[in-house]
C-alpha cells in the first residue's frame, strides 16, 4: 500500500489555518447582534418621534377637542395651516430619519458585505478628510468603528495566514523529502537483504541492521514531533506529567547524551553551576526534548570547533538554563521568526524541519516558563530558559 506522505503531512497542519478564519466569524457574529440592537433602538425612537408629533400637531389644531386624531381635511373646511406644518414636519422627519437611520444602516451593510468578499478597508464616506467619524454617523459610532477594527484585524489575519500557507507549503516538501530520504536507505538495504543471489557477510549483515535502524529510529523522531505539534493544533495546550527531577544530574547527563552524538563529535560542550542539588518539579521527557533539541539546533547551525556552554543559575524561586555557543550568530531578521511555526532554516546543510524551536516554546510555555534568544553576527547566540520552582 502507498502512503501519500504530502497529504498525511497536511492533515496534521490543516488546523493551523483554519484557526485564523474562525477569529473574523466570532467577531462578525458580535457585530452583528449589537447592530440589530442599535437598529431597533433608532426606529422606536423614530416612532416615538412620529406618534408624539401627530399628538402635538393635535392639540395645536384641535384644542378643545384633543382626543381625536389630525385630519387634513374636515367636512368643509381645509385646513392650509395645519397642512403646511404636517407636511413640513413630515418632509424634515423623513430627512432626519433617511439621515442619522437610513444612511448610516447603509453605509454599516455594504461595509460588512465587503468584508466578506475580503476588502477590509470601510468606506472613507464614513469619516472625515481629518480621519474622524462624520456627525449624522454618531448614533452607529461605536458599531461602524468596530467594523473598522475589525477590517483592520482581518487584514492582519489574511497576511499573516498568507505567510503561514507560504511556510507550511515549504515546510512540506522538506518534510517529505526528509521522510523519503532515510525511507529509501530502509528499503534500499532490506531489498538487499532479501535478495537471494547475494550473500553478506554477517559484519556487511550487521551494518545494514545499523542502518536500518538508525533510520527508523529518525523516522520516529520526526512522527513524535509531528503528532505533538497535530495534538497542540487541536488542543491549543501540553498535558505535563510532572515529576520531581533533580535538574543538575538532569542537565549533565542529557549533556553526556548529546556529546556521544555524532553530529556532535567535533563540537566541545561544557556545564557550569554553583548548584549541587536542585530538585524541580517538571515533565521530564518533554523537557529532554525540549533542552535537546536547543543542543542539537546549536550543533547543527554552527561549525566544527563551535563552544557550546549550558549554565544553570537560581535566583530566589525562579530557575534559569542558559545555552550559549561562539558560533556563527543569526541574524536579526531570523532571529524574529526563529520560534514560528514551520520556520525553516535558509541552511540547506542542516535538517531543521521548522517544528524543533517551535515545539520548545510550546514545551516550556506549557510549564508556565519563558524562553527567550539573543544573537550577534560573528560571535554567538545565546538561550534563557526561565523556569519557576513549584512543589511537588
Amino acid at each position: 500500500m502507498t502512503i501519500n506522505h504530502t497529504r498525511l503531512l497536511q492533515t496534521f497542519v490543516e488546523l493551523g489555518i483554519n484557526s485564523y478564519r474562525q477569529r473574523g466569524t466570532d467577531i462578525l457574529k458580535k457585530l452583528y447582534f449589537r447592530f440589530i440592537a442599535y437598529f431597533t433602538t433608532g426606529l422606536f425612537i423614530f416612532l416615538v418621534y412620529f406618534i408624539t408629533l401627530f399628538i402635538l400637531l393635535n392639540q395645536l389644531i384641535y384644542p378643545e377637542d384633543s382626543h381625536k386624531f389630525l385630519y387634513v381635511i374636515d367636512s368643509s373646511i381645509i385646513y392650509f395651516p395645519s397642512t403646511l406644518i404636517f407636511t413640513f414636519c413630515f418632509i424634515t422627519g423623513g430627512i432626519l430619519f433617511c439621515l442619522f437611520l437610513v444612511r448610516p444602516l447603509y453605509l454599516i451593510i455594504s461595509s460588512i458585505s465587503n468584508l466578506s468578499r475580503g476588502n477590509y478597508t470601510i468606506s472613507e464616506k464614513a469619516f472625515t478628510k481629518n480621519g474622524k467619524l462624520k456627525w449624522y454617523n454618531f448614533m452607529y459610532r461605536e458599531v461602524i468603528i468596530n467594523i473598522k477594527d475589525l477590517g483592520n484585524k482581518l487584514q492582519e489575519t489574511e497576511i499573516e495566514r498568507e505567510k503561514l500557507e507560504v511556510a507550511k507549503t515549504d515546510w512540506l516538501a522538506s518534510v517529505s523529502h526528509d521522510l523519503k530520504t532515510p525511507l529509501s536507505y530502509i528499503t534500499g538495504y532490506s531489498s538487499l537483504m532479501l535478495n537471494k543471489n547475494h550473500s553478506f557477510s554477517e559484519e556487511e549483515m550487521l551494518t545494514f541492521l545499523n542502518n536500518i535502524y538508525t533510520k527508523g529510529i529518525y523516522i520516529e523522531k520526526l512522527i513524535d514531533e509531528l503528532s505533538l505539534t497535530f495534538f497542540i493544533d487541536s488542543h491549543n495546550k501540553i498535558h505535563l506529567k510532572h515529576t520531581q527531577v533533580e535538574i543538575v544530574s538532569f542537565l549533565r547527563n542529557l549533556i553526556a547524551d548529546i556529546t556521544n552524538n555524532p553530529k556532535s563529535e567535533k563540537h566541545i560542550f561544557e556545564f557550569h553551576t554553583d548548584l549541587q542539588h536542585l530538585n524541580l518539579v517538571i515533565d521530564e521527557t518533554l523537557m529532554y526534548r525540549a533542552i535537546y533539541n536547543l543542543l542539537i539546533n546549536c550543533v547543527e547551525h554552527n561549525p566544527s570547533g563551535t563552544e557550546i556552554d549550558v549554565v544553570l543559575t537560581q535566583k530566589s524561586d525562579e530557575i534559569y538554563i542558559n545555552i550559549n555557543d561562539n558560533g556563527i550568530g543569526i541574524n536579526p531578521e531570523t532571529l524574529n521568526d526563529i520560534f514560528a511555526k514551520y520556520y525553516s532554516s535558509k541552511n540547506q546543510n542542516t535538517q531543521n524541519k521548522g517544528l524543533g524551536l517551535f515545539i520548545v516554546k510550546q514545551i516550556i510555555d506549557a510549564h508556565e516558563g519563558n524562553i527567550s534568544v539573543s544573537s550577534i553576527m560573528g560571535k554567538g547566540t545565546s538561550f534563557q530558559i526561565m523556569l519557576k520552582q513549584h512543589k511537588p
